[in-house]
């Protein structure tokens, strides 16, 4: 296997320009979802001698986006582990503060910070306090190694196509970043538009790094926010998806798609770039029959979510599909699911 570094407009070929994306979900950003939503870490203050917060300090805060104007907010010990919550309480949006308080707790998100307190009874209240913290992938902007594939630089689509050979007509920005143009969308359903893309070269066992994000999206939920797929011979999918704040479950970002979820939710909040380093062991087939099943190894975000496990068969949403598994080398495929999904810096590296 090869080892993993584990380091902590209509477009064919033409350039668009944009602040951020194409799709307004992309530019008709809320101030409190650029400034106000994300990841925190603090500390409680004062807490009571020998109490479990005097123990272990340190805590940990998503602020999540659920619509317009109001919010999920969740407390817990450290981030990207599956920790119990302490909180996991609504917050509304309010002279530009996110405010909350229920069960106990009371206390806002601002610009400079997160703070308020827990009533813990007869023991008194407890202070915390806490910052942002924008958490960016160790592999960010990793570069391809000497004698890697560059999948997508930014400069062009030359290395996919569309499932029936029609050029790639998703956008490509002028930041060198690519974005699902849908054939789902009302604007271009019907013509010739959009559709998932695959790489014209076919691959199997390789080490793949790819980065992507996807937009805020208010109002949405569930497999309707920030959806694609990053797929190996063409069938097997790791799941991408606006999961930021979620369980992690097998149909969540990261997971191997209803098969096997990740083993934590490493997913970061909307408009962060994200990363994806995969290990890929293909199937082995001999004589019409398989010897041995896909074997994979995902760090997303620079954090182990699946650890060299076996994909028990292919990734498809009905089971129907399961049975019609690939044999030999396949596309690398990255999905149109509807949603403004952008990619960026993919490349990949094979053992051949």
């Amino acid at each position: 296997m090869i080892p993993l570094i584990p380091i902590l407009m209509i477009v064919t070929g033409l350039h668009a320009s944009a602040a951020e994306g194409i799709h307004s979900a992309w530019n008709e950003v809320a101030d409190a979802d650029r400034h106000l939503m994300g990841d925190y870490e603090g500390e409680w203050i004062d807490p009571p001698k020998n109490h479990y917060f005097e123990i272990n300090r340190p805590v940990a805060a998503q602020v999540v986006n659920i619509r317009d104007g109001e919010y999920a907010l969740r407390f817990f010990q450290e981030h990207d582990k599956r920790a119990d919550l302490y909180f996991d309480g609504p917050g509304r949006l309010v002279d530009g503060e996110i405010r909350f308080s229920q069960n106990g707790w009371s206390g806002a998100v601002a610009r400079d910070g997160l703070a308020g307190h827990l009533d813990l009874g007869d023991k008194g209240l407890v202070r915390f306090a806490l910052k942002k913290s924008v958490r960016t992938s160790p592999t960010l902007g990793m570069k391809p190694p000497t004698g890697a594939v560059v999948l997508f630089d930014g400069r062009n689509f030359d290395a996919w196509r569309h499932e029936d050979d029609r050029p790639v007509s998703w956008h490509l920005l002028e930041n060198g970043v690519m974005e699902v143009r849908s054939a789902k969308s009302d604007e271009d359903r019907g013509k010739g538009i959009g559709g998932d893309i695959f790489t014209k070269q076919s691959f199997g066992d390789c080490r793949i790094h790819l980065e992507f994000r996807y937009p805020v999206d208010p109002g949405k939920s569930g497999q309707a926010r920030g959806n694609s797929g990053f797929f190996f011979q063409k069938d097997y999918e790791i799941q991408i998806l606006n999961s930021y704040g979620l369980q992690g479950l097998w149909n969540e970002c990261g997971a191997l798609y209803k098969a096997l979820p990740p083993q934590v939710n490493a997913a970061r909040p909307p408009m962060e770039w994200q990363t994806y380093d995969v290990v890929y062991k293909a199937s082995v087939w001999k004589d019409g029959k398989k010897v041995s099943a896909p074997r994979i190894t995902v760090r997303h975000n620079g954090v182990l979510i699946h650890n060299d496990v076996e994909i028990p068969h292919v990734t498809a949403y009905a089971f129907a599909a399961r049975t019609r598994e690939p044999q030999g080398d396949g596309p690398i495929r990255l999905q149109d699911h509807g949603d403004p999904v952008q990619f960026r810096n993919i490349w990949i590296v094979t053992n051949r």
